[in-house]
C-alpha cells in the first residue's frame, strides 16, 4: 500500500464529502479513492468512515485520524516548498579559475559584494594564466583570455581585449613619443617572453585593411615573463610596453603612464570568454557566476 496516497486519499474524501468529489480533485476515478482508503482502513484495523448509500461521514477515529494527516500533508507541503527554494538559490562550492591580472585587478573585487549577497556559495578562484582541463582538473568554470581551445565547453563570449602602447613621462621626456610604429625601432621596448631563451612575443597593430592588423616585431635591453611586470618597468621608465587595455588602464588612470600610439591599435585583440563543462541543468550556483561575470563586462568592461 501506497501510504501517502492513501492518506491523501482520505483526507480528501474527508474534505469533499465523497469519493467522486474526492477523485476529480486527486484527478483518478473516485472508485479508486474507495479503493485506496478501503486498503488505510484494513492498514489501520479501524474503520474511518460510517457509509451508506446515499452519505459519508467520518467515525470518530476518523475525524482524530483527520487532524493528524492534514498536519502531515501540511508539513509535507512546507518541506517541498523548502526544497523548492532551495533548488533555486545559490549555494554550494563553487572552483573557478581566472587570469592572474584580469582577475585580480577587476573580478576578485566584484565578486568578494556578490558573495556578501549570497553567503551560502563559497568560491574557491584560483589565479593562474594556464589552460587548465576543466573536466579533468575539477573546474567548474573559467574565465580564459584567447580562443577556447576545447570546443565540448560551453562558451559565452564577455569581451574583446584591445591593446595599448604606454611609458611614462620620464621615458616620454627622455626618448620622445613614437608617431607610429615604425619609429619603435629606435626605442627602448620591454617585452614578454613566455620562458628562457624563448623569442619576445610581438606587438600587434591595425593594418591599412580594414579590420587587418599586423604583427611587428620589437626588442629591447629588458624582457619579462610576468604580465604585471611589464607595467612595473615601464612605471619605472624602462621603456615602451604593449599591454593588454585592462592591464594598462590603472597605471594610466593614475598617471603613472601614459598611452602613445593610439591611432594604430588593433581592433582583433584575443576574446575573453566564460566557460563551463556543460549547458544541461545549469545549478543556480554556475548561473549566478556566469551571469554575474556576464553583467560584469557588459555593456562595457570596468576598465
Amino acid at each position: 500500500m501506497d501510504r501517502l496516497s492513501s492518506i491523501s486519499a482520505f483526507v480528501r474524501t474527508a474534505e469533499q464529502g465523497s469519493f467522486a468529489r474526492a477523485g476529480k480533485t486527486l484527478g483518478v476515478h473516485g472508485s479508486a479513492v474507495s479503493k485506496s482508503v478501503a486498503r488505510l482502513e484494513e492498514h489501520l484495523g479501524l474503520r474511518l468512515f460510517n457509509r451508506t448509500t446515499r452519505s459519508l461521514s467520518l467515525t470518530e477515529e476518523g475525524r482524530i485520524f483527520l487532524v493528524h494527516c492534514q498536519r502531515i500533508l501540511g508539513d509535507l507541503d512546507e518541506v517541498e516548498s523548502a526544497m523548492s527554494r532551495r533548488a533555486g538559490l545559490p549555494r554550494g562550492r563553487l572552483t573557478v579559475t581566472l587570469p592572474v591580472a584580469l582577475g585580480r585587478l577587476y573580478i576578485l573585487p566584484a565578486l568578494c559584494r556578490l558573495l556578501i549577497a549570497h553567503p551560502e556559495v563559497e568560491v574557491v578562484a584560483l589565479l593562474e594564466d594556464r589552460h587548465v582541463d576543466l573536466v579533468a582538473e575539477g573546474y567548474d568554470a573559467a574565465v580564459r583570455i584567447g580562443s577556447p581551445p576545447d570546443s565540448s565547453l560551453i562558451g559565452r563570449r564577455l569581451t574583446t581585449v584591445r591593446y595599448t602602447v604606454c611609458a611614462s613621462d620620464a621615458y616620454l621626456t627622455e626618448m620622445g613619443a613614437p608617431q607610429t610604429p615604425s619609429d619603435l625601432a629606435r626605442h627602448r621596448c620591454v617585452t614578454f617572453v613566455p620562458s628562457a631563451g624563448a623569442r619576445p612575443a610581438p606587438w600587434r597593430f591595425a593594418g591599412d585593411a580594414v579590420g587587418g592588423s599586423y604583427d611587428l616585431p620589437v626588442s629591447g635591453p629588458l624582457k619579462v615573463n610576468n604580465a604585471e611586470a611589464l607595467v612595473a618597468a615601464a612605471e619605472q621608465g624602462a621603456g615602451l610596453v604593449q599591454l593588454h587595455a585592462y592591464l594598462a588602464a590603472p597605471a594610466i588612470a593614475a598617471g603613472r603612464l601614459r598611452p602613445v600610439l593610439e591611432d594604430f591599435v588593433a581592433a582583433d585583440g584575443p576574446p575573453i570568454t566564460v566557460l563551463y563543462p556543460s549547458a544541461r541543468q545549469l545549478s543556480p550556483k554556475m548561473r549566478m557566476f556566469v551571469d554575474f561575470v556576464s553583467d560584469l563586462f557588459s555593456p562595457y568592461p570596468p576598465w
